[in-house]
Order: structure tokens, then sequence, then C-alpha cells
């Protein structure tokens, strides 16, 4: 229950980050560049952390944190392509 729970959670994470990360970042030289991948390292980082915290406490903290920040890219991938289908519909570019 709590990895759906972690799922849930790092999936409306990944969705918000690009977002942000694309309100800093956008507009400068080099920032346009970077809005996938700092989403994706904020994404994987909260997920660590979360995971850290939420999960069950019979695995290393080190286990724990890995498989958060793997949950947080895919997060982050649900992230991205909820954003594509928002803006390009089903039919794409």
């Amino acid at each position: 229950m709590r990895i759906l729970l972690l799922l849930v959670v790092l999936a409306v994470v990944g969705c918000v980050a690009l977002p942000l990360s694309a309100l800093v970042l956008d507009g400068t030289d080099t920032g346009e560049d970077l809005v996938a991948p700092v989403q994706v390292l904020v994404t994987a980082a909260v997920g660590a952390a979360l995971g850290h915290l939420v999960l069950d406490r019979s695995r290393t903290g080190r286990r724990r944190a890995l498989v958060g920040a793997g949950v947080g890219v895919l997060g982050a991938a649900v992230g991205l392509v909820v954003f594509f289908l928002l803006l390009n519909g089903l039919h794409g570019a």
C-alpha cells in the first residue's frame, strides 16, 4: 500500500515539477535545454526523500532511497507524458 501511495504522490510531483522548472529556467540562454533534466532530478530527489521516509523499515535506508528515486524518475516520465498529451492531444505534434 505504501508503494502505491508513493507512486501516486510522485506522479503528481512529476506533473508539477515540469511547469515549475520551465517557469524558472525558460527564457535564459541555456535554461531551455535544462527544463526536462531538472524536472527529472527534482522528482528523483523528492522520491528518494519520500522513499526513505515512507517505505518499509525492514529494508536499509539506502535501498529505500534508491527505490524512491527510481519511482521518482517514473513519476517524471508520467509528468512528461501528461503534459505532452495536454498540449498536443492524442494525435501528437
